[in-house]
């Protein structure tokens, strides 16, 4: 069944309208007819089954409950997920595939060696990469879309990330002095609420190691192997979410 994030005031008690985009998508991409139906989510936590009906005379496309639900696919545990800005492709699949395994922010940075040093996107740039979370989020069914916030100094996102998640671990493979495994890191760990920081393509410089400790954040390690940026932006959040019983 294909799933549809809508806006609450698209469905009226016992009634959804599609919006002109969707009713589009419907009609001319998946070739839905009458009496099919498909899940509405209003990203509040809610799955409504719908049965559509024809177009009214206006030309809109609408459909009727059947059932309501909340939804269970969300992990107990919110990730964070602080990456560094790069280039177009791979932080448009880091937000595909986040979406996909769970992560509920997403929160790039600006950092010293990240491939982009302004934190300034066009609107049309934010928008394209919301459109890509929200399509992974239909496709993999989740019941809420991740949050995609404006990219930041890394200085204020480990403020930020401390002040507001029970934990934040930031992936490092430099010295091994004050790193543990993330397993380790995470015993004992019962929150709801996790921040996880992975380097970009050149990593995180010493300076900057030593502001995230002194901000909160500990240092782990992913194992013996190097990965590369957008390996690690996914294996990690992948990785955390399982050892925790939260997938």
């Amino acid at each position: 069944m294909h799933h549809f994030f809508l806006s609450p005031d698209d469905i009226h008690d016992l009634q959804v309208i599609f919006p002109d985009r969707v009713a589009h998508q419907i009609k001319h991409v998946l070739r839905l007819a009458k009496g099919d139906r498909v899940a509405v989510l209003d990203n509040r936590g809610i799955i409504y089954t719908v049965v559509l009906r024809d177009e009214t005379a206006k030309g809109q496309r609408v459909g009727d409950i059947v059932r309501t639900q909340m939804a269970t696919s969300e992990p107990r545990v919110q990730i964070s997920l602080f990456i560094g800005l790069s280039s177009r492709e791979k932080m448009e699949w880091i937000f595909q595939k986040g979406t996909e395994i769970g992560v509920s922010a997403f929160c790039p940075f600006v950092s010293t060696r990240t491939l982009i040093s302004n934190t300034g996107l066009t609107e049309g740039k934010m928008s394209r990469w919301k459109r890509i979370i929200q399509e992974a989020a239909e496709q993999s069914g989740r019941g809420k879309l991740p949050v995609l916030n404006a990219p930041e100094k890394l200085a204020d996102c480990f403020l930020n990330a401390t002040q507001t998640n029970g934990l934040c671990l930031l992936a490092w493979e430099g010295l091994p002095e004050g790193r543990v495994n993330f397993k380790e890191a995470l015993r004992g760990f019962t929150g709801d609420k996790l921040a996880l920081f992975v380097g970009p393509e050149g990593g995180f410089s010493d300076a900057e190691v030593a502001s995230a400790q002194g901000a909160g954040c500990q240092l782990v390690t992913l194992g013996a192997r190097i990965f590369r940026m957008e390996t690690a932006a996914i294996v990690f959040p992948a990785l955390a979410l399982h050892e925790l019983g939260s997938e």
